[in-house]
């Protein structure tokens, strides 16, 4: 039972938009508090660097949440491989200080933290992964996101709960183009309307990855803070579709929803070192919290990242 405010970091991302009205409507006589990086902050909420000790005790010591919903940190590994200290900071350095204010000032709290599968790394290899995998990152992203998690369990106190969400694959509207989904169709997007060459350019086609609608996401995130009461103290919960599809295929979806032709390339800045095969997770313990799997059909959200792509171009798209 939530019993008080709900702070939620990183109220600027990706997965904010979907997550904040649910969270209202699922908790109505609770405050919501956003938290953003930088101003202007949201109606109500607050605009704090998280790395920064000072503002973010002062942070929780004013809200006193009974919830915290912590999204903030750094998500797209090519971004991460490119500026690792940043991510490192970020992400570790900035859940380290959020949990110190949250163990001084709201002690009994719930912190339930939007962790990510890519901590499992080459574990991923030997089939589906639960939640008694072994964690074995490779690469800034992944490491400093399971650094997160071991910073929130060495410093919150016994009374307080921590669920460690590990998303797979996500995406949907309003998703930047450094993520593979986002990326085809924005090039797609742009070949349509006759902006650029015929030539889509991609990574490794024959990964294979557990993809989710964000809205499905927004909704597990929901469905686990419900269920917290049957949880342990300290848990971890996989969040996946339960079903891997390559990237391959998702890049011929996209392209069964445009008139053009487009002639494919490999950008080797597109490719990932250490690429695991195949990507994804046993659901049973999602299952058992909440109504899963997911009824979106993945084509759908994939039309729906392209027509994201198609307005922000602003121009006609050829009949």
């Amino acid at each position: 039972m939530i019993d008080g405010p709900i702070l939620l970091t990183g109220a600027a991302g990706f997965v904010a938009p979907y997550l904040v009205p649910r969270l209202e409507a699922a908790f109505p006589d609770r405050d919501l508090v956003g938290v953003v990086r930088l101003p202007p902050a949201p109606d109500g909420g607050f605009a704090v660097e998280l790395t920064n000790p000072e503002p973010t005790a002062a942070l929780v010591r004013t809200v006193r949440p009974a919830l915290i919903v912590h999204l903030a940190a750094h998500s797209s590994v090519a971004k991460a491989n490119r500026a690792p200290s940043n991510v490192w900071r970020d992400n570790r350095d900035g859940s380290y200080w959020l949990a110190k204010a949250v163990a001084n000032f709201a002690p009994e709290s719930t912190v339930f933290l939007a962790s990510t599968a890519e901590v499992y790394g080459s574990n991923l290899k030997h089939g589906p992964a639960d939640e008694t995998t072994e964690p074995l990152p490779h690469g800034p992203y992944a490491c400093s996101k399971l650094a997160s998690e071991y910073v929130f369990q060495a410093i919150l106190p016994a009374a307080s709960q921590l669920i460690a969400a590990r998303p797979f694959n996500h995406t949907g509207r309003g998703q930047m183009e450094t993520f593979v989904v986002a990326s085809f169709a924005a090039q797609l997007a742009r070949i349509e309307a006759g902006l650029v060459p015929p030539v889509i350019r991609v990574g490794n086609l024959d990964a294979e990855r557990d993809f989710l609608d964000v809205r499905d996401v927004a909704d597990s995130y929901v469905g686990i803070i419900k269920a917290a009461p049957r949880l342990p103290k300290r848990a971890v919960v996989n969040v996946a579709r339960g079903e891997a599809v390559s990237i391959r295929e998702i890049l011929e979806m996209l392209r069964s929803l445009v008139k053009v032709d487009v002639k494919i390339e490999i950008d080797p800045s597109r490719l990932r070192p250490n690429e695991i095969p195949v990507a994804t997770a046993s659901t049973k313990l999602l299952a058992s919290l909440m109504d899963w799997p997911p009824k979106r059909q993945l084509i759908d959200t994939l039309k729906d990242v392209l027509d994201d792509q198609r307005a922000k171009l602003k121009v006609a798209v050829p009949g």
